[in-house]
């Protein structure tokens, strides 16, 4: 996954409608090892090829203060692997406890309720206010929060408060009262030298496909980074207090631009934490063999289907089409790069599920899907015409 653009989604995104760096770990295996890039979904493997069983895991619990285990927020793949991850973790003997960026902080109480089983997974969406919030499926998640009640693994929210990071977007830092203060960590920790060039290259990209935004009107570099670096300071600063208040192993769900390189949040828990022992696990979606680099271990779950073909940033809370995939369906509705996407089938794309939960009744009912875009200033109906 990408870093998170001006908005309270994490990344570039592909969209589908159906549906720094610690030395390099290498836990002891029992049987000589296959050394080929895995083509199973789920493989766990090391960067040099060797591949691991998820039981290997729990081996690795105890010399590990934090547990990153990257993600694509709409892969499926990803989270089943989650899944079996947690509940390999969980089978050592130290207590662990699962952290989700997709969570703001503010929202523990509802959080602690569900730990205690006060209320129901079936409730947990609605009372944590999800769809606004994070916008992507609940069902991808919901299996793995079950795992963790099920295991009493207490759920913990890691996230900035959306309020609070619009308006630091939107305003910058002195947007929050001295009295708000202390609701976001006393110190943005900035990025290191080399994600700050990724950063602005980043931005660079944001400003090619919406060049109306510029720096008179708030889309400045500056504001930009601070955006990206609150988020992860936030995610550090929460997961840091938790290991330490409850003295267990943090594991901790986020977009893999959070995880890769020893960046995002692996940077600042080491700013907070010198000492702390940090274990990223990062996707592989097939390929060259993944760069040693990027992560300590590696999961195997390829792209999803690519329905639509578009590919789409989230910028100031607005969905832009970042690239259109040739001769994909969104080429043949007419959709191009830079575009804006203002509704789907009539209601405001104001989150990603609202185009999947568009798709999906267009190609249940059989009917176009009508997207309403914002193109050069000049407002366009276009029609995807599922076959």
């Amino acid at each position: 996954m990408g870093l998170i653009p001006f908005r309270a989604l994490p990344c570039i995104l592909l969209l589908m409608v159906l549906s720094a760096g610690c030395a390099r770990l290498h836990p002891p295996i029992a049987q000589p090892p296959e050394t080929t890039l895995p083509g199973t979904p789920g493989t766990l493997f090391l960067a040099d090829g060797r591949h691991l069983a998820k039981d290997d895991l729990a081996r690795l619990v105890p010399d590990h203060d934090f547990i990153l285990i990257g993600e694509s927020h709409i892969n499926s793949c990803d989270h089943r692997f989650q899944n079996d991850a947690l509940l390999a973790l969980s089978t050592s003997n130290q207590d662990l406890a699962l952290g989700l960026e997709m969570v703001p902080w503010s929202a523990q109480d509802i959080l602690d309720d569900f730990n205690r089983g006060v209320i129901d997974l079936e409730e947990l969406e609605e009372n944590l206010g999800w769809r606004e919030y994070w916008g992507y499926s609940f069902s991808l998640y919901s299996p793995i929060l079950a795992r963790a009640r099920e295991l009493t693994i207490p759920v913990l929210g890691l996230n900035v408060p959306k309020e609070l990071l619009h308006r630091v977007r939107t305003d910058g830092m002195e947007s929050i009262l001295p009295d708000e203060r202390g609701l976001l960590p006393h110190v943005v920790i900035p990025p290191p030298p080399r994600q700050k060039a990724l950063l602005e290259e980043e931005f660079s990209l944001h400003v090619e496909l919406m060049p109306e935004r510029t720096a008179e009107a708030g889309f400045e570099l500056e504001r930009f980074m601070l955006v990206q670096s609150l988020w992860d300071t936030q995610m550090a600063f929460s997961a840091a207090h938790w290991k330490n208040t409850l003295e267990r192993t943090v594991v901790i769900l986020a977009g893999s631009g959070h995880v890769e390189h020893g960046y995002g949040i692996p940077h600042r828990l080491r700013v907070l934490e010198p000492d702390s022992r940090i274990l990223t696990l990062v996707p592989w979606r097939g390929g060259p063999g993944p760069d040693p680099d990027s992560g300590d271990l590696f999961y195997f779950c390829p792209e999803q289907p690519r329905r639509l073909g578009m590919v789409i940033a989230w910028i100031d809370d607005q969905a832009v089409l970042s690239s259109v995939l040739p001769g994909s369906l969104a080429e043949q509705a007419g959709l191009q790069p830079g575009d804006v996407l203002i509704t789907a089938n009539d209601k405001p794309v104001t989150t990603m599920e609202v185009l999947h939960q568009a798709g999906m009744h267009a190609v249940g009912a059989r009917e176009p899907l009508h997207l309403e875009i914002a193109r050069n200033g000049t407002q366009l109906l276009l029609e995807v015409i599922f076959p």
